[in-house]
């Protein structure tokens, strides 16, 4: 048995890093467990969660290599049939965003606002690279991905309205898709994009309501900066 020095807690497994603060555990000596066990009559005084996680971790693997042995076949009728264009490597993009969309959603405990911006982190750079496989003809940059991020800043103002005592945890999601809008934005002035309407109401919306949020949000949207980023 290993106990946590942190919590206090003590562990029936073997485990080197406490659950709750991840914290190196230490073992406990002979006389002290046996004195836990009489203690707790042999239950664990701290639930197994190890249980769980090992389901999860094999579904994980699972997935993975059922996917790992679909993208191989893909891959080889890819290479057997007469089409030059390799559909394949879009079909392993789509099986990549899928898996990585259930190892972050399954394996984190981060909170919801990260999890959303994580998520439209990853959908956009699937758009933009399944662009650039068909021959980049920039509909990623030009429609779809600020087609996201107004999905977000929608996404973003429902969930300040659902959740009102914690609106401000998701003040840096919205501070975070004004900055990829401005970003797409300066694309255009650089000549890398040729239409600039949808960015254009994709940055201002975005802009304006990250704008709003810090205006009315007061001290209560600077302390959330100065504690997120010490600013």
């Amino acid at each position: 048995m290993n106990k946590c020095p942190q919590c206090g807690i003590i562990l029936y497994k073997d485990t080197e890093v406490c659950p709750l603060c991840s914290c190196v555990t230490e073992v406990m000596e002979d006389d002290k467990q046996k004195a836990a066990v009489d203690a707790f009559s042999v239950a664990s005084p701290y639930p197994d969660v190890y249980k769980k996680t090992k389901i999860l971790r094999f579904v994980l693997k699972l997935v993975l290599f059922i996917f790992v042995v679909a993208e191989a076949v893909m891959v080889l009728i890819n290479y057997l049939t007469p089409v030059s264009y390799p559909w394949s490597l879009i079909t392993g993009l789509s099986l990549l965003y899928i898996y990585l969309f259930l190892l972050y959603w399954i394996s984190h405990d981060s909170g919801f606002a990260a999890k959303v911006g994580f998520q439209m982190l990853i959908t956009m750079g699937f758009l933009l690279a399944i662009d650039y496989l068909n021959g980049m003809h920039g509909w990623s940059l030009q429609w779809a991905i600020p087609s996201i991020i107004l999905a977000g800043d929608a996404i973003v103002f429902i969930l300040m309205v659902l959740n009102k005592s914690r609106w401000q945890s998701y003040l840096l999601l919205l501070l975070l898709m004004g900055a990829c809008s401005l970003g797409i934005l300066g694309l255009f002035f650089a000549g890398k994009i040729s239409s600039i309407v949808m960015p254009v109401i994709c940055a201002g919306i975005s802009c304006l309501y990250s704008f709003g949020a810090l205006l009315f949000g007061g001290k209560t949207a600077g302390y959330e900066l100065k504690r997120r980023v010490h600013i």
